[in-house]
C-alpha cells in the first residue's frame, strides 16, 4: 500500500490524501497463493480484457449441458424416435397386400 499526499490535478480539481494499491512489481509483494482447482471439467481461460479491466488467466469450471426444450419437445421427439424404432403399425399402401402371417413352426396359417 502506498499513501498518496492530496495535490491538484491537471484539471484544477483537488484529491484528497488517501492510500493506493501499489502497482504490481513495485515494492515488497506476497507469493502468490495457489488457488484449488474446480471439481469436474474445466477449462483454460487466457487473460482477456472485460469492461476495460484487465481478467488474469484462470481455469472456469464447465457447467453442465443446458437442455433446451420448448413445450415438451424433449418427449415429442422420444415418442418420434420409438415410433420410427417399432415401425409405427400404420396400414399398408394401396395396392399392395400384406404379407401372410407365419407361425412358430415356419408354415403359412
Amino acid at each position: 500500500m502506498a499513501n498518496v499526499r492530496g495535490h491538484y490535478r491537471k484539471n484544477g480539481s483537488y484529491v484528497r490524501p488517501h492510500t493506493r494499491r501499489t502497482k504490481p512489481g513495485s515494492g515488497s509483494r506476497r507469493p502468490a497463493v495457489p488457488q484449488p482447482r474446480p471439481a469436474g471439467a474445466t477449462t483454460n481461460v487466457r487473460g482477456h480484457y472485460r469492461n476495460g479491466s484487465y481478467v488474469r488467466p484462470h481455469q472456469r469450471r464447465l457447467g453442465a449441458p443446458v437442455v433446451v426444450a420448448a413445450g415438451g419437445g424433449g418427449l415429442l421427439l422420444l415418442i418420434i424416435v420409438l415410433v420410427a424404432l417399432f415401425g409405427g403399425g400404420g396400414e399398408a399402401p394401396a395396392g399392395t397386400s400384406p404379407s401372410p402371417a407365419v407361425s412358430a413352426t415356419g408354415a403359412p396359417r
